[in-house]
């Protein structure tokens, strides 16, 4: 899924918002549709709310496409009812260097997903990008498809990198990843 500023404008949009529904534009509650500022202390990011919304998936591997502190810093935090799989509490990330900073981390996030593929044999596998992703252009989108065909498992990008925006707008970029690579592309 491209990130464009339209499909931004669309998932900031909150028409049903209760702040919203009985004023006019130029009244509506700024707080629905704010955009985040770097280094702005906002209560998480739009990879963390990204994560919120698709890791109680239980019976799914999550890979974190980033730093290990991307990892590090929210995981654990959130839990789900599941009393069957618990793959979803393994954390796993490709954990970049400054090498992967600087020559790309698309092979490294190819050989993450068949080592997971091969370990878990997972339903699913979910690929969350971050920000250092976003930045140097890792093409997860083309990384996941191909994993996707060779290994027989669904792998899911989940391109919604911090910097974007807030939380809520990254739950909602988790909801578009599942309606655009999950529902409807297979018999329940």
């Amino acid at each position: 899924m491209k990130i464009t500023q339209g499909k931004i404008n669309e998932l900031l949009s909150e028409s049903g918002c209760e702040h919203n529904q009985h004023k006019q534009s130029e009244k509506k509650n700024k707080s629905c549709t704010q955009q985040a500022q770097p280094g702005a202390a906002q209560g998480g990011c739009a990879f963390d709310g990204a994560m919120i919304a698709l890791v109680p998936i239980t019976d799914a591997a999550h890979l974190v496409h980033g730093p290990i502190a991307c990892a590090g810093n929210s995981w654990g935090s959130r839990g789900s009812l599941s009393s069957g799989p618990m793959l979803y509490k393994t954390g796993f990330t490709t954990d970049l260097t400054e090498n992967d900073v600087i020559f790309g981390g698309e092979k490294k996030l190819y050989k993450a997903i068949a080592e997971i593929h091969k370990r878990y044999n997972p339903a699913a596998i979910f690929v969350y990008a971050t920000c250092v992703t976003a930045l140097i252009g890792d093409d997860m989108d083309a990384v996941c498809k191909t994993a996707a065909e060779k290994l027989g498992t669904p792998v899911i990008p989940v391109i919604a990198p911090g910097f974007i925006g807030s939380k809520n707008l990254g739950n909602r970029f988790g909801g578009e990843a599942l309606l655009e690579y999950v529902v409807g592309t297979a018999e329940p």
